[in-house]
């Protein structure tokens, strides 16, 4: 650095530093040039790819972040779509789930329209040592009512991921769980099993017990049955996938899994010879199902706008001697329209069908009120049957969206910025189950149920969704109801 008129024994010190004077030249004389550049290139058609860069990417591939984009090197994107295609492909990359944070920004603009793209990503936690709490009901809301907050169904243990595992988007998974019901298993997922990226590997291996089971269908509630010193039910259960995804949208896979399901006797043989049929004590079945799904919505946890398309088809029984011979045919279009910022709606429809038509054991012949097959207003009952079709419709309203600074008291430095959207909803289900050998002990069965009402939405994070919603249903019974989504 070089100083003048520098009086060493004077007060007042007067220096003129000629790096700062050189560096002030040099951008008045570049800024302008790059101003025009970009203005050049917004004025094109099309801008072209020259460079992507990566930063914060400690342990993720960058090969497992550039096969998430649209585009790459070399290619064109329209000047116009610019702007929502990089938003569109910053979601793709908050939606492997091991970023808390993903920004795509030009860095650079060339005079003939070529740009320099800067992916910048915040790594998450990756490893995951969650204690388990949980409840062993269909939902919060059939135990807090029909079984009276009761902590002895509960099940606790721990759920251990290990997400990221080798920087390639891949898990390893390990649940000893105890209480209520006990369950250990293990499971590993890599979505890249080859250097394209366009296989990816799943297996899976369980062991599972409860002291209680619902053995039977009754006005569409399930009945109990609880011995403490006998398990009422065993299972074990072990899988391997095969996932294709050689386009960025469609997916397709492959399972093959084998089931052992051991049930004690005073259920198979006094209280629902029904349940395995002909009062059989064990089922054992190898199944095989192929799934084929095309997904273009913009955030999966909580999506906004795009559809996806869910084509399912399950052969359980591969082999003559099998204990179950069942063949079932799934659809799901989910379709999300966005109006402006801050409406939108959902549409979801859902089917299933069943083949061959004759008696299916009672522990197969499950359709709604089970997992997310739910119509709203009807979580404290179930309707199974053979066939089932759903449709779901919610508007949503975005009343409030910031981020909060949580400090220290989150230790983990990824978390202490908490995004929060918040939506006002409003929620239609109809939904219809086909039951023609169990319908005489179930009135729902083979009619149109309806549920509606308004809701308040939580989105915290990315992938963590409260839903607070007020339903009725066309019985006209009504409450509160509450759902939790982790997004673990």
């Amino acid at each position: 650095m070089f100083a003048l008129g520098k009086v060493r024994a004077g007060v007042i010190k007067t220096q003129i530093h000629f790096d700062g004077i050189y560096k002030i030249l040099i951008l008045s004389f570049f800024i302008p040039q790059l101003l025009a550049a970009q203005a050049d290139s917004l004025h094109r058609p099309f801008v072209f790819i020259e460079k992507i860069t990566i930063e914060g990417n400690k342990k993720t591939k960058a090969g497992t972040i550039l096969r998430e984009l649209e585009f790459s090197t070399g290619d064109s994107i329209s000047s116009l779509e610019l702007p929502a295609t990089l938003e569109r492909n910053r979601l793709r990359l908050m939606n492997l789930g091991i970023f808390s944070e993903a920004s795509i920004s030009v860095t650079s603009w060339g005079g003939e329209g070529n740009v320099t793209l800067l992916v910048h990503v915040a790594e998450g936690w990756y490893i995951f040592p969650v204690p388990i709490l949980s409840l062993s009901d269909r939902n919060f809301n059939v135990w807090w009512n029909e079984f009276n907050r009761s902590f002895k169904r509960v099940n606790y243990g721990l759920d251990w991921s290990q997400l990221n595992l080798t920087g390639r988007a891949d898990a390893l998974k390990a649940k000893a769980q105890f209480g209520y019901t006990n369950q250990y298993e293990l499971a590993y997922r890599s979505p890249g099993l080859n250097r394209s990226r366009t296989l990816g590997l799943e297996a899976r291996l369980s062991y599972s017990r409860a002291h209680e089971l619902s053995y039977k269908t009754t006005a569409n509630k399930l009945e109990f049955l609880k011995i403490r010193e006998t398990w009422q039910l065993e299972q074990i259960v072990a899988s391997v996938t095969l996932i294709s995804r050689p386009k960025l949208f469609k997916s397709q896979s492959f399972t093959l899994e084998y089931r052992d399901n051991f049930v004690a006797d005073t259920i198979a043989k006094v209280l629902n010879p029904d349940y395995f049929l002909n009062a059989n004590t064990r089922q054992r079945h190898f199944s095989a199902v192929y799934s084929f799904s095309i997904d273009y919505r913009d955030i999966r946890p909580y999506p906004l706008k795009g559809w996806r398309a869910i084509v399912e088809i399950r052969k359980n029984g591969l082999l003559p001697s099998d204990d179950l011979q069942i063949f079932r045919a799934f659809a799901e279009w989910d379709q999300y329209i966005s109006f402006n910022k801050w409406l939108s709606l959902e549409l979801v429809g859902k089917a299933r069908t069943s083949l061959p038509r004759r008696k299916p054991p009672q522990s197969n012949n499950q359709a709604l009120g089970y997992g997310g097959n739910l119509v709203r207003g009807y979580d404290y009952y179930v309707v199974d049957g053979l066939d089932f079709g759903l449709l779901r419709t919610s508007w949503h309203l975005r009343v409030f969206e910031g981020q909060f600074n949580l400090g220290r008291i989150v230790p983990i430095k990824a978390y202490r910025k908490m995004p929060i959207k918040v939506y006002l909803a409003f929620n239609n289900d109809l939904g219809w189950a086909n039951d023609p050998h169990y319908i005489a002990t179930n009135p729902l069965s083979n009619r149109l149920l309806y549920g509606y009402g308004p809701g308040l939405d939580l989105v915290l994070y990315y992938d963590k969704s409260i839903r607070c919603e007020w339903t009725w249903n066309d019985l006209g019974e009504g409450g509160f109801f509450l759902r939790v989504n982790t997004g673990l």
